[in-house]
């Protein structure tokens, strides 16, 4: 490393500042020490914000970083922190400078040489095997995998980078520590090197890593297998028996990352379907395919205790996840019988199995190893029946131990729901291959389940237990339920009596509790849970119904089980109504809306099926003779719980999702539009009728209310008088509220009806999809009614009602599905456009006027600002209104709107449009519409404004939402193509022309910016920066060539010339002159550059006061001649 004169930093301070920059409680100590950390452990890679708080990286001597003057590039910083590393013993700076360390390899290990790269790879490894004693299992992983990173990003550079898994094989020879460590580094590296890089580095990672899977990879599996095999040998001993513990469980964790690894290149995430198959690779075959390969994990489960027990059945998880296809027919067969037996033995033996952890991979065993394998091979071995024996006793034991191991309930339905869809129950008579013991299983599963679910709800509620009651978890219940519902299926016949009895025994219970007239608070909600089960099971079971399999006798089975749900919901909702005080079950309530959700799907949906079994059994038992009347009877019992439940109960949030289901289907629209509930409904529809209507916090579900009714509503033709019928209520209420006077709107009371009616209004419009029935609205509210919609903007001086008011005008002005294309000869647009800029101007001067304190700044401004926003945007890419015209006749509508809003975004803090992502969102799509090249003169900007707006889009540059940033980059580039049309043709786009001129100084400053984004950054909208790069080049080549120079000034010498290249390919491209050819030429040249520096790892390094080199000129860049170009270039001469 490079030496200077000035004084090195002691090795004690070093690590009191990685100790302060890592657990310092006070935030100026840690930035402090950061900052002095950062200075003498570069990365090259420092974001601007770290080094002067400003955007993006640049040139000049505000933005050089400072560094330790004895670090002149990555290969220095490298070389430093590994010496800092072996001699340091702290672990709060072996952490920091691992971190760091790893930051610079991953950008930067292509500018250092093939020496330096070996020097920082031995380095790296000596500081494991010199400190792997006192460092912990944390610290090893961490160095492991930047020396696996290393590995990675020299594997094809250095010949010798795939020997370090034999360094490391060799070095687990030395001792039984040392073995340790070996095994540590192997997991580390396999991790690594599975673990998906970033997408710029993913090509040459897959390079890497199919050949690290074909050679390395096998023999880290290879070498783990033998570690288990010899540590299980010395657990017979006393002596070391510790040590072999500890090789015996790094083995197997190595053995499961290695079955874990990305074999195919997919990266499945963690959400993926447990059953998936391990696609090992075919020339694993000789390691696995031996007879007695399962034999050691067995014998090291029975003979281990947790928690290394638990991992040997987590790998033999993972080795009954291998594809089937993996082995050949009689190796399979022997795979299965030797996976059976041993499971057999632990199950009957109940080995290991009072541990939770080994308890609950057994079930994720049974789960994988029957989904994975049809267990075809041995149906006619005996291990096959005693398998399922000792599985169905394992089961039924099991299911009762919900509070002991709740996600082992799940893997073992699975078990048995895998047997039932192979063994039909109509087949279940051949007891050669078990069947008998299957048919005879099944019932028995689904009647422990439900019995062992009640059972452990009804000890939550009586506070016998302290488990979650299952109750609660939706989603958990359903998949299980889910599982028993294709169980039951499998075998109708006998199983639907279990459903069903469970029912009848559990709602006579319920009946005589209510005819005991004894009802107490607990024995009420102990028997309603009861009944969610029953409730539950009976839904499920016919929302499993599979048409092409169902036959009449189960259509007919269906029908009694729905029949029977029937009578029990009379039997509650006359108990919900009775003078009980004890509150109704809202698990009994979600489950019979299930019930009515199944049948309606199976029975009733879209597509019509003949069910003649079904609804015969029906009307035999409640005299429900087609789908109308199970119709009208699901309608009903939505309208009940309207009236019944409360809106914070997720009751209403299922009966809104049932009824918005009815409402959206083409058919199923048109079937409940007929029926005589839904014509009562819609003729009393308002907020007196509905319990859930009271609130005005719980706006998604008023709007989804309304939504439903207005697609009911214009389901056919909707004649006028059937809309002003339909609107009563609201216009009587809207008629009161426009009489009383201003202070009276001011009234807590009056403010929620307020709400409440805009809300309920723009819920309502947001289903109106065609121009007919838009107009129809259009008209109602023009008639007067507006007024209340600007009164509530005027007068009201709580932001909630402003905002609901501004969301309603939101929604008005959209046109959604062309609704607002109104005739040529309507005034329609014009008067919209009135409208929506007088509320903007309301609302506005509202703000800006206000005097009073702002507690939450997004509530009380940013929240109607935004909308304020949207609904200009709207108004604009609408195209129902020629705003072009509006200043010929002298109309102020557009002038106010687009003053207000100007307005209102001069007092918006730049930084806010990152801290608040929906405020950045709306301006920058306002923005958008707003300065497109076609509306740009109609604005009136003035600098101010200019400058504001384009920080704001720099800012936006930034946003989360990558869509944002790309709608930033279209007002500048609107902005600049109309400055750049105007500079050509001075009758055009005058204003933005003397901006343009007026502050050179933003085009600058823009430039720059967008430089150091496309040349430091790597975005996935490389294509929006080049619109406005184009003409930012266009206005100011030689500043952007100058600029650029200077950066390629700081890179390294290794890398000065390829990215010179690119770059002049990149300048080069096409003629800087406004025009579609040249700018779309530029853009496919930068994406040029962008796959020309990916490829080759051209990573630039953030500009230091130790890395200026020799001026570069791009342009004048000429490559150099290989050897014997000089020859072939004058045989052509001669040849010419």
């Amino acid at each position: 490393m490079n030496q200077s004169t000035e004084e090195q930093p002691t090795l004690e301070q070093l690590d009191i500042w990685c100790e302060q920059a890592l657990s310092s409680p006070m935030p100026s100590q840690r930035d402090e020490a950061e900052r002095r950390l950062r200075y003498y452990f570069p990365t090259f890679s420092e974001t601007h914000a770290e080094i002067t708080g400003g955007h993006g990286v640049g040139v000049g001597r505000e933005h050089v970083m400072a560094v330790f003057p004895a670090i002149k590039g990555p290969a220095d910083a490298a070389s430093w922190m590994a010496m800092f590393m072996r001699q340091s013993s702290t672990v709060f700076s072996l952490s920091y400078i691992v971190r760091r360390m790893r930051v610079l390899v991953l950008n930067h290990l292509g500018v250092m040489s093939g020496e330096q790269k070996t020097e920082l790879r031995n380095n790296l490894f000596a500081v494991i095997q010199e400190k792997f004693v006192e460092l912990p299992a944390f610290l090893i992983d961490d160095t492991a995998r930047t020396l696996a990173l290393v590995m990675m990003f020299t594997w094809f550079d250095l010949p010798d980078s795939a020997d370090v898994v034999d360094t490391v094989l060799e070095m687990a020879k030395m001792s039984n520590k040392h073995q340790v460590l070996a095994l540590q580094m192997m997991r580390a590296i396999v991790e690594e090197f599975s673990h998906e890089l970033p997408p710029k580095y993913i090509s040459r990672q897959r390079r890497v890593v199919v050949t690290f899977r074909d050679k390395q990879l096998k023999s880290i599996f290879e070498h783990s297998i033998s570690a288990m095999r010899t540590a299980i040998g010395g657990l017979t001993g006393a002596d070391g028996q510790q040590d072999q513990l500890m090789i015996l469980s790094q083995a197997l964790l190595v053995q499961r990352d290695c079955l874990a690894f990305d074999f195919i290149g997919l990266a499945p995430d963690e959400s993926s379907d447990e059953a998936v198959a391990i696609q090992i690779p075919s020339t694993w075959k000789d390691l696995i395919q031996t007879d007695d390969f399962l034999d050691p994990y067995f014998e090291g489960y029975k003979r281990s205790s947790p928690p290394v027990s638990s991992q040997f059945i987590e790998v033999l998880v993972m080795l009954a996840s291998i594809r089937r296809s993996f082995y050949m027919e009689s190796v399979r067969s022997t795979f299965v019988k030797r996976m059976s037996s041993g499971i057999v033995e632990i199950l009957n033996g109940g080995l290991g199995l009072e541990d939770v952890e080994n308890y609950h991979h057994m079930h994720r065993l049974l789960a994988r190893f029957r989904c994975i394998h049809t267990l075809v091979e041995i149906e006619e071995s005996p291990v096959y029946r005693e398998l399922l024996a000792s599985v169905a006793r394992f089961s039924l034991t099991g299911l009762t131990l919900y509070e002991w191991s709740p996600n082992s309930i799940g893997p073992l339905l699975t078990f048995w729901s895998k047997v039932a869809s192979t063994h039909d129950a109509r087949d279940n008579s051949n007891a050669e291959i078990a069947g008998d013991l299957i048919a005879s299983t099944l019932p028995q599963i689904i009647r422990e389940y439900l019995h062992a679910m009640v059972m452990a709800t009804m000890r939550v509620i009586t506070g016998e237990s302290m488990a979650d009651n299952p109750l609660d978890n939706a989603d958990a219940l359903l998949d299980n339920m889910a599982l028993v519902s294709n169980i039951a299926r499998s075998s109708y016949e006998t199983c639907a009596p279990v459903v069903l009895e469970m029912f009848r025994d559990v709602a006579g219970k319920y009946e005589a509790l209510l005819n005991s007239g004894q009802a107490g608070d607990e024995a009420m909600v102990v028997v309603e849970s009861q009944l969610a089960w029953a409730v539950y099971a009976v839904a499920q079971c016919i929302g499993g119904r599979q048409p092409y399999k169902s036959l009449p006798e189960d259509d007919r089975i269906d029908a009694e089980m729905f029949a029977t749900g029937l009578k029990l919901d009379q039997l509650v909702r006359q108990r919900i109504q009775s003078s009980i005080t004890t509150p109704p079950s809202e698990a009994l309530e979600l489950a019979f809306l299930q019930l009515y959700q199944s049948f309606r799907a199976n029975y009733i949906g879209e597509q019509y099926y003949k069910t003649t079994a079904v609804y015969a059994r029906l009307s035999a038992m409640v005299g429900l003779n087609d789908s109308a009347a199970v119709l009208e009877l699901i309608l009903q019992k939505v309208l009940f719980n309207f009236r019944t439940w409360a809106a914070q109960s997720s009751v209403i949030q299922r009966s809104l999702l049932l009824f918005h289901d009815m409402a959206v289907g083409y058919v199923s629209v048109r079937q409940v539009a007929k029926l005589d509930t839904v014509k009562f409904l819609l003729a009393n529809h308002s907020s007196d009728q509905f319990r859930f209507l009271h609130s005005i916090d719980e706006y998604k579900q008023r709007s989804m209310y309304y939504a439903g009714l207005a697609r009911i509503l214009f389901t056919g033709e909707t004649t006028a008088a059937q809309f002003a019928e339909f609107m009563q209520p609201w216009a009587q209420t809207i008629d009161r509220l426009l009489d009383l006077p201003d202070a009276q709107l001011e009234q807590d009371a009056v403010r929620a009806e307020l709400i409440r009616i805009l809300r309920d209004l723009r819920g309502f419009l947001s289903a109106v999809s065609s121009k007919t029935n838009y107009i129809l609205f259009f008209e109602w509210i023009s008639a007067g009614r507006m007024r209340l919609v600007h009164r509530s903007l005027q007068v009201a001086g709580d932001t909630r009602v402003q905002v609901a008011a501004l969301k309603f005008f939101a929604e008005f002005v959209y046109n959604r599905t062309q609704r607002l294309n109104f005739d040529v000869t309507s005034a329609n647009g014009i008067l919209i456009f009135r409208e929506a800029s007088a509320a903007i101007w309301e609302y506005g001067n509202c703000v800006l006027k206000s005097t009073q304190p702002v507690r939450n700044v997004y509530k009380d401004r940013y929240k109607g600002v935004a909308v304020c926003f949207s609904i200009l945007m709207r108004l604009i890419t609408g195209k129902y209104v020629a705003i072009g015209v509006m200043p010929l006749y002298g109309d102020t509508a557009l002038d106010h709107a687009y003053t207000i809003v100007l307005e209102l975004l001069k007092h918006l803090p730049v930084a806010d449009v990152i801290a608040y992502p929906k405020l950045g969102k709306a301006t920058a799509s306002m923005l958008e519409a707003l300065l497109a090249k076609t509306n740009v003169d109609l604005v009136g900007l003035d600098e101010q404004a200019y400058e504001h707006v384009m920080r704001v889009c720099v800012e936006a540059f930034d946003h989360a939402e990558t869509a944002v940033s790309s709608a930033a980059c279209s007002v500048i580039d609107g902005v600049l193509t109309a400055a750049l049309e105007g500079t050509a043709d001075s009758s055009k786009h005058p204003v933005v022309v003397k901006l343009m001129r007026q502050r050179p100084d933003i085009v600058e400053y823009l430039l720059r910016t967008m430089l150091n984004i496309v040349l430091f950054e790597d975005r996935p909208n490389d294509w929006s920066f080049s619109r406005p790069l184009f003409c930012l080049i266009v206005l100011n080549g030689d500043f952007a060539l100058q600029y650029t120079s200077q950066i390629v000034q700081y890179q390294a010498a290794e890398r000065q010339e390829d990215l010179v290249k690119a770059l002049k390919s990149l300048f080069s491209s096409t003629e800087f002159v406004m025009g579609v050819s040249n700018r779309d030429a530029f853009t496919q040249a930068l994406t040029q550059y962008r796959r020309e520096v990916t490829s080759k790892n051209l990573i630039l390094m953030v500009p230091t006061n130790q890395t200026l080199g020799k001026a570069v000129d791009i342009m004048a860049y000429e490559p150099k001649k290989e050897e014997g170009d000089g020859a072939k270039d004058a045989e052509a001469a001669m040849a010419d």
